[in-house]
């Protein structure tokens, strides 16, 4: 079911909650990446040249964190993951950008990263199975994508949202969180949706899915969210290897599985973390929520028929999927009924649905990226294909 290498539990956690025992075992696997470094660095260069056509040092990156994240829970990731606020206040002050944060409602926040000029917007919720903060990874490759529109000649705004946690809260926190965020943006903060893209890596790219669903079949305990009949349609949507399913027998999930940062144990770990399964009983430790909430067509977007998707307003969806990530053929499934949905509502050659799978490419790459050297960074095709949508919908 899933990866051997670390006890299987389901237990919940938060950072306070990680045993000495956890706290030990990572030490050791941090040791044990130390020691195996040297085989590491032979097997890439002495293997074959990256699919994604980039150089040896990308395809070491993926393999130092395939190593690792094979050989940790769940649990014992939140040992290296302060809170968000935290994160960007600390890669402001590293970058030397300005951070201004607003709190909307529902516990959620806007952080503004740079100067606030309202008229366009690029909004997005970040990824980590719903149990992680923002990373540093995260933050730094969006200062990059705000600095390479700048060079553009596009002063688009960066908005990120902050979230409420797993397994403190639980579905449907985050997807009401989200769409206060939106609402926030569009009723409070007064920007035209069509110059509004909103993003999302891994989770947040599920969270940016279900809150479009939210606009055409309103979510039973959120209150609707009503475009402005004088902008109807969302600029674009951008979902980065959005999580969609929590099944773990896709082709991809033993395939990426030597390659990726996501494994079958994660999925598991973190989607009942999120929800109840409707299948067995809630764990002891896990917070209670109302028994109606367990799977369905906003946690797991592939739930839903394409009948679901059509009427979707949104002007352009961009899907991207690394071509060995795990999640690749749950995320192409999806992307494959979302656009025969959308289809249904627009004229016959006129789609606005976008999937790319990036050759080589592993799960959310572009943010991955940022691990590598400057002198040695290359964008690869996520990151291309996400700024040339952001160019082409700011320059509208």
């Amino acid at each position: 079911m899933a990866n051997t290498l670390v006890p299987v539990s389901f237990a919940p956690a938060t950072l306070k909650d990680v045993t000495l025992g956890e706290k030990l075992a990572a030490v050791v696997v941090a040791l044990k990446l130390v020691a195996a470094m040297p085989i590491l660095v032979v097997k890439v260069l002495l293997g074959a040249r990256a699919k994604s056509g980039k150089s040896w040092i990308y395809t070491l990156r993926s393999k130092i964190l395939n190593f690792a994240l094979a050989r940790v829970h769940p649990r014992q990731i939140n040992l290296l993951n302060p809170p968000t606020t935290v994160q960007i206040r600390k890669m402001a002050k590293l970058l030397n950008v300005t951070v201004t944060t607003d709190d909307i409602s529902h516990g959620a926040k806007i952080h503004w990263w740079g100067e606030k000029k309202g008229q366009k917007v690029l909004l997005h919720i970040h990824g980590g199975g719903y149990n992680l903060a923002i990373g540093d990874h995260h933050v730094k490759y969006l200062h990059q994508t705000k600095e390479h529109l700048k060079k553009k000649g596009i002063d688009a705004d960066l908005a990120i949202l902050e979230y409420s946690l797993t397994p403190a809260a639980r579905y449907p926190t985050q997807l009401k969180q989200s769409v206060e965020g939106l609402r926030y943006i569009i009723h409070t903060c007064g920007y035209d949706p069509a110059n509004i893209v909103f993003a999302g890596d891994s989770a947040g790219g599920c969270l940016v899915i279900s809150t479009v669903s939210h606009l055409i079949h309103p979510h039973p305990a959120i209150e609707p969210l009503i475009l402005p009949e004088s902008s109807p349609k969302l600029g674009a949507l951008v979902p980065i290897s959005p999580w969609t399913s929590f099944a773990t027998d896709y082709k991809s999930m033993k395939e990426a599985n030597q390659k990726d940062v996501v494994f079958p144990l994660f999925v598991e770990v973190w989607s009942r973390w999120l929800v109840d399964r409707p299948d067995e009983p809630r764990h002891k430790d896990l917070p209670p929520t109302d028994d109606k909430y367990t799977w369905d067509e906003y946690n797991q977007p592939s739930l839903a028929p394409p009948s679901w998707w059509t009427g979707v307003p949104v002007k352009k969806t961009l899907i991207l999927i690394g071509e060995e990530e795990t999640l690749c053929d749950s995320i192409i499934e999806f992307g494959k009924t979302f656009r025969e949905g959308v289809e249904k509502g627009v004229p016959a050659g006129e789609s606005s649905v976008d999937v790319v799978v990036c050759e080589g490419e592993i799960h959310t790459e572009c943010f991955y990226d940022m691990f590598i050297p400057g002198e040695h960074k290359v964008p690869g095709r996520m990151a291309t294909a996400w700024w040339a949508l952001c160019e082409g919908v700011f320059k509208e």
